[in-house]
C-alpha cells in the first residue's frame, strides 16, 4: 500500500461516516443541534481512539417525542490500532431526560459502529444523575456494556464530575474522575477497553466560547502502568496527554 493510499483512509473514512450521518442531519431541521469539532486527539476514557493523531468529529442530535432524542456522532479513527485498524467509528443512541427542578436524570443506549473492520462493534446502556447550582453542575453516572465478543467480556464504567461557567466570562471549567472494570473473557479483546483488568481515568479542562465557536483544552490521565506483552499496540496513547479542541455548534 502507497503513502498515500494510506494517508486517503481517514478521508475516505470521514467522508463515509459523514454520508451516513447525512438522512439524519436532513431531519434535525430547526429543533436538532448539529455540530462538528476538530481535535488533536480523540480521547475517551483516557484512551486515544484515534491512534493518538488529530481527527474531526461530527454530530447530530434530533429530538423525538416526549424526552427522547436521538444522536448520531461520526468520526474517523486513522486507522486505529486499538479497533483492530477501523477507519472510523460511528455512535447512534437513543435517550431519555427528564428534569426534576435543580435535578437532572438521563438514560440511553449506544451502539458503537465500527467501519473499515470486523466484529469489533458492541452496544452499552448509560444512566446519569445530575445537580445544578448556579452556574456550577455536578454530575454522576453509569454505563454498562453487557457481554460482547467483540470487547472480550463484560465492560462496567462508573465516572462522576463537575462544570462550571466563570461568572462574567466565556469560560467554563470542568472534570471528572472514572473507573473501568468488568469480567474478561478474551484477554485481547478486553485490552480494548481496558488496558489492565481495571483501571482508573481523569480529566479537567477549559472552553472559551465565542458564539458558535468553542475552543478547549483539555488534560488527561490514567492508572494504568505497564504494557500488555501479549499486545503491547494495545497500551499505547493512554498517559498524560494535553489536547486541544475547535468546535463549531449551530
Amino acid at each position: 500500500m502507497t503513502g498515500s493510499s494510506v494517508r486517503a483512509r481517514p478521508i475516505r473514512a470521514a467522508g463515509m461516516l459523514l454520508l451516513a450521518a447525512m438522512p439524519a442531519i436532513a431531519q434535525a431541521g430547526p429543533g436538532g443541534d448539529l455540530s462538528l469539532e476538530a481535535s488533536s486527539d480523540q480521547r475517551r476514557r483516557g484512551l486515544s481512539w484515534s491512534d493518538g493523531r488529530q481527527t474531526i468529529e461530527a454530530g447530530v442530535s434530533v429530538p423525538l417525542a416526549g424526552a427522547f432524542d436521538l444522536g448520531l456522532t461520526a468520526s474517523p479513527l486513522r486507522g486505529s490500532a486499538r479497533h483492530g485498524g477501523a477507519d472510523g467509528v460511528a455512535d447512534l443512541s437513543l435517550r431519555y431526560r427528564h428534569d426534576l427542578g435543580l435535578l437532572s436524570l438521563s438514560a440511553g443506549a449506544t451502539g458503537h459502529v465500527f467501519a473499515g473492520a470486523s466484529e469489533l462493534s458492541y452496544a452499552e446502556l448509560d444512566a446519569r444523575l445530575g445537580f445544578s447550582l448556579g452556574p456550577a453542575r455536578l454530575s454522576a453516572g453509569t454505563a454498562y456494556a453487557p457481554p460482547q465478543s467483540a470487547i472480550g467480556g463484560d465492560n462496567l464504567y462508573l465516572h462522576a464530575g463537575f462544570d462550571i461557567g466563570v461568572p462574567g466570562t466565556p469560560l467554563s471549567l470542568y472534570g471528572h474522575v472514572g473507573h473501568s472494570s468488568g469480567r474478561v473473557d478474551d484477554p485481547v479483546r478486553a485490552t480494548r477497553l481496558r488496558p489492565e483488568n481495571q483501571y482508573r481515568d481523569h480529566a479537567v479542562g477549559m472552553d472559551y466560547a465565542m458564539g458558535a465557536l468553542t475552543a478547549g483544552l483539555r488534560y488527561t490521565d490514567t492508572s494504568i502502568t505497564r504494557t500488555d506483552p501479549a499486545a503491547p499496540f494495545m497500551d499505547r496513547h493512554v498517559g498524560a496527554r494535553l489536547t486541544g479542541s475547535l468546535r463549531f455548534a449551530f
